[in-house]
């Protein structure tokens, strides 16, 4: 069977097919569409040709659909629902029968964080929504949301842009964490012992050089002592609750490790800033209502985690 040509296809013939799945009689469907019976059963004749089955065939006094245009029939709609949002330019939005797909990039332990709120949160006013997380490459991250790879990108850094638009999804700061049974850590943290213990350092992705925690450090004339660098914000709580190590890092991160595995929750010994987890998107998103509920829906989830205040510093 050769390919089909849709260049070759009338698709105004898709309103008629529409028109006679539904009414199941020709001039019900030419009444519906506002044409002549003459003019919908020359439309019927067409789409037979074109689909190669009969379509409507009579069964007695009625007209039946055949299993192709019974088969037809849910993807005929969708198509049809799909154009008119297409064509109408300022279309509306309506979470409960949507089925847009969005694709999300998110730091893991952010990812972790809002995903359940998230998705309970959708399930109950968007069921046909679904999301695709994928992990934030950072510097990259400016780049995927220009080509559209990106819906949105969550808490990562992204490269100044006039056409990226970001907001602030909540306030964060840093804390510090040892596992419970420390030798040298009972609770509290003084500036020698800080410097004395040995750090595991998150780092973001290539960056090498000084930290705030680093830069507040050499203001009081002190310099840590890293041990150990990774680039995986979930692996961190894991390996100090296994270890005499010392982390300082993001609170919502150390917190939430902090009921599932053996950590003290210390307050670091010197001076850090708070700073913002923000959302970046394109700006083509802008007018979209779909993608301005994703945004309101994530804004108003994310202030649950964080502190009630603005950020002291927002570069990095």
């Amino acid at each position: 069977m050769p390919p089909f040509e849709l260049a070759s296809f009338n698709l105004n013939l898709l309103v008629a097919l529409d028109a006679l799945l539904g009414e199941r009689s020709v001039t019900a469907a030419a009444k519906l569409a506002r044409v002549t019976p003459s003019a919908m059963s020359h439309s019927l004749a067409e789409l037979r040709t074109a689909l190669g089955d009969p379509l409507l065939v009579r069964s007695g006094r009625a007209m039946v659909l055949t299993p192709r245009a019974e088969a037809l029939g849910p993807p005929l709609r969708k198509v049809l629902f799909d154009a008119k949002r297409l064509l109408a330019g300022g279309a509306t939005f309506d979470p409960t029968t949507s089925e847009r797909r969005f694709v999300v990039a998110a730091p893991d332990f952010l990812a972790t964080l809002l995903l359940p709120p998230l998705l309970t949160a959708i399930a109950l006013e968007a069921p046909g929504i679904t999301l695709e997380i994928v992990p934030s490459a950072r510097r990259g991250n400016a780049w995927l949301l220009e080509s559209g790879e990106l819906d949105l990108a969550l808490g990562a850094i992204v490269d100044h842009s006039s056409a990226i638009r970001r907001m602030d999804l909540c306030t964060e700061g840093f804390s510090c964490a040892a596992r419970k049974g420390h030798p040298q850590i009972r609770g509290e943290l003084d500036l020698t012992t800080y410097v004395r213990t040995p750090h595991l350092v998150i780092t973001l992705g290539d960056d090498v050089g000084p930290t705030w925690i680093d830069q507040a450090l050499a203001k009081l004339g002190e310099r840590r002592h890293v041990a150990v660098r990774v680039r995986y914000f979930m692996t961190a709580p894991l390996v100090i609750a296994e270890s005499d190590l010392l982390l300082t890092g993001p609170s919502m991160l150390i917190r939430y490790f902090s009921r599932l595995v053996p950590l003290q929750v210390l307050t670091p010994p010197i001076e850090l800033p708070t700073y913002p987890e923000e959302a970046y998107w394109h700006e083509r998103f802008d007018d979209d209502p779909a993608h301005a509920w994703l945004r309101r829906l994530v804004g108003r989830l994310a202030r649950a985690f964080g502190r009630p205040e603005k950020p002291r510093k927002r570069s990095w």
